[in-house]
């Protein structure tokens, strides 16, 4: 399970930007690895403060982060997101420490040096951008290593600069996952293949295909298609969890009974419990979205119930049966 940015700071939910910055440089100096040497432990829990440092400093990820928690965040955030933009020289260097050169010693010499960017942060601190999903054309040289997370490379030089590419998928193909023919012009050249889309993926996620970047003396760098997911009308989507609005009778309310409504595997009839109210939830376990990565995991399926009104004037005899109702407080 994701750690808690707030937890491994050890600051409150409500805590303010210099209250996170003082937290961080603490915990920082603290497991820094020049101060550690050989400590696989705090160096592991260096990096865990600066993931932490990273997204509740900045307001937009904080937001997100707190919307949709550890876990959905981590799913749809890559660590070229969540590290971009950061400066953590700044940060270290009232403690004489630098952030990148991880293979030999971290200590600034003559005061705050070039703050990282993401390429390094990436390559020295976890080893590569993290990737959504992978998908190489058939017969396309081979990708990298685990870890490299920078396309077909070979020992003549840097691989080409990445390419990123927007992609529009469907509701239903999100949902179900699927595969697309592309045909791209990058740099020049003409390509086809084919991506898999994998079930659960949202809007803003990239997905990485490796080694269909632009083309640089030591080979490709790769593909990232940003991915837009279609709405659909019927259906409403948090993280996991699916939304679906059902229109009932006032006595459905009140007596209780059923209502058929959309799910994302075919219309199914939903109890309702007596004395329910309206825009009251209905929660149908294991319905909802598929969680990206995890095939056999899926969240849940919402009903919101919605008082259906009169469609016309009312009869004799629902006019007298309202009055009833009424009288008798309901």
């Amino acid at each position: 399970m994701k750690r808690d940015y707030y937890t491994l700071l050890g600051v409150p939910h409500d805590a303010s930007p210099d209250v996170i910055k003082k937290a961080y440089r603490k915990l920082a100096a603290k497991h820094h690895p020049d101060k550690n040497p050989g400590n696989q432990e705090a160096e592991e829990k260096f990096k865990q403060v600066a993931e932490a440092y990273a997204v509740l400093s900045d307001v937009e990820k904080r937001k997100k982060y707190d919307t949709f928690g550890a876990e959905q965040f981590s799913r749809s955030h890559t660590q070229e997101d969540i590290f971009k933009d950061v400066n953590f020289d700044d940060l270290l260097q009232q403690f004489n420490l630098r952030w990148s050169g991880w293979g030999t010693s971290r200590a600034a010499k003559g005061g705050g040096g070039r703050a990282p960017g993401v390429g390094s942060i990436l390559e020295d601190f976890f080893g590569g951008t993290a990737a959504t999903a992978t998908a190489p054309r058939p017969g396309a040289p081979p990708g990298p290593s685990p870890g490299n997370g920078r396309g077909a490379r070979a020992a003549g030089g840097p691989a080409g600069h990445d390419a990123e590419v927007p992609i529009t998928v469907s509701f239903a193909e999100a949902m179900d996952g699927t595969e697309r023919d592309l045909r791209l012009n990058i740099g020049g050249e003409d390509r086809k293949f084919t991506v898999r889309i994998p079930a659960g993926v949202e809007t803003g996620q990239r997905l990485r295909v490796r080694g269909e970047g632009h083309v640089g003396p030591g080979g490709r760098g790769d593909l990232h298609l940003l991915v837009t997911v279609e709405a659909d009308g019927r259906f409403e989507r948090k993280g996991n969890d699916v939304y679906v609005t059902a229109q009932v009778r006032p006595s459905a309310l009140v007596l209780g009974g059923s209502v058929e409504v959309d799910t994302l595997r075919g219309r199914r009839n939903v109890k309702i419990a007596v004395g329910s109210t309206s825009a009251a939830l209905i929660r149908v376990r294991g319905q909802g979205s598929p969680v990206l990565g995890k095939t056999d995991q899926r969240g849940d399926l919402y009903v919101r119930l919605e008082v259906l009104g009169a469609a016309g004037p009312l009869t004799d005899e629902q006019r007298k049966a309202a009055e009833q109702l009424r009288a008798a407080g309901l």
